[in-house]
């Protein structure tokens, strides 16, 4: 009876250990890593950026990109959110759908702090407000004039419902007194090649998004929403110089399910941090308009928790409500 006893605890041990994943032997098969916008997107353009080289630092794993849009980037990052924790499905994203839809969406499939947990920081960015080369705005003075003789016919184009885009047009709204009409889409990428086709007024982007289209003459930054002027473009005026408290902040991370191992997620911040530190990534990012801030899993979810209560407290004073 004893004897039976232990071989059957030695086999429900085994089991148990075959359903766990080690650093050890980790990565034995390929990876999802979910860039939950349309291809083109910021998202989308950081994660082909890297993968290769955190491939190269898993061994030459095999790593695929999914771009699962919808929902300001909600759809994708619910999936991975309800993904087994074994490392082989990761999500890369801006923090708009981590930080800022739980306080502006009514029906968000996940939570942030419990179902995500980090891996690491990737890099900041910034917030543009582009218009049409061809468009008689030239400054956020003839947005705000012009919104205020015309309410409600402006529009401004935005990543989706939630996103920074969202929040930082729905501030200016309110804090400016005007109406400008919110368009929202299914990532950055789309919002802008739309301004660039002159279906919107204006529309906000990050400068990587922007950048190609200012390059080729086709988009004007006329501002950035940011709370001070950013060094790369030191003559783009703050929206925040003309109507104070109109300011955002992005970031990108890169996260794993909770409960992922400790011994997995640690090697993933390597492998990460070691795309991080070639000097051909930093020279990519820098061309894109990001700045490269690697950090530990742990800072990532300290600032996680931090810009949670930052959004929830900018959105409450901004009166918007969830949807």
């Amino acid at each position: 009876m004893k004897a039976a006893f232990r071989l059957l605890f030695a086999v429900g041990i085994a089991c148990g250990l075959a359903g766990t994943t080690s650093a050890q032997d980790y990565p034995s098969r390929d990876i999802t890593v979910m860039a939950p916008y349309p291809p083109g997107a910021l998202t989308d353009g950081v994660a082909r950026l890297l993968q290769p080289k955190i491939a190269e630092y898993l061994g030459g794993a095999t790593i695929l990109i999914d771009n699962k849009a919808g929902a300001g980037g909600a759809v994708g990052v619910g999936q991975v959110a309800r993904s087994k924790p074994d490392g082989y499905t990761l999500l890369m994203v801006v923090n708009a759908p981590i930080v800022m839809a739980p306080s502006l969406q009514a029906s968000l499939p996940y939570d942030p702090r419990k179902n995500l947990r980090g891996v690491g920081v990737i890099a900041e960015t910034y917030l543009t407000l582009a218009v049409h080369a061809d468009s008689p705005i030239k400054s956020l003075d003839d947005v705000i004039r012009m919104a205020k003789e015309q309410p409600g016919k402006l529009t401004f184009g935005s990543a989706g419902i939630g996103s920074a885009h969202h929040i930082a047009g729905e501030v200016l709204n309110r804090k400016a007194g005007i109406k400008i009409t919110h368009v929202p889409f299914q990532g950055g990428g789309p919002a802008i090649q739309n301004l660039v086709g002159k279906q919107l007024d204006m529309s906000y982007g990050t400068l990587p998004t922007v950048h190609a289209f200012v390059e080729s003459g086709d988009l004007r930054i006329i501002a950035m929403a940011e709370p001070k002027r950013v060094e790369s473009h030191p003559d783009v005026p703050l929206i925040t110089e003309t109507i104070p408290g109109v300011e955002t902040t992005t970031w990108l991370g890169f996260f794993a399910p909770a409960n992922t191992p400790d011994d997995v997620v640690a090697k993933l911040n390597e492998a990460l941090n070691y795309a991080l530190a070639q000097s051909d990534v930093q020279e990519a990012m820098t061309r894109l308009g990001l700045v490269v801030r690697p950090s530990t899993p742990a800072e990532l979810d300290a600032l996680v928790a931090k810009d949670l209560d930052f959004w929830a407290e900018a959105v409450s004073t901004a009166g918007i409500e969830k949807q």
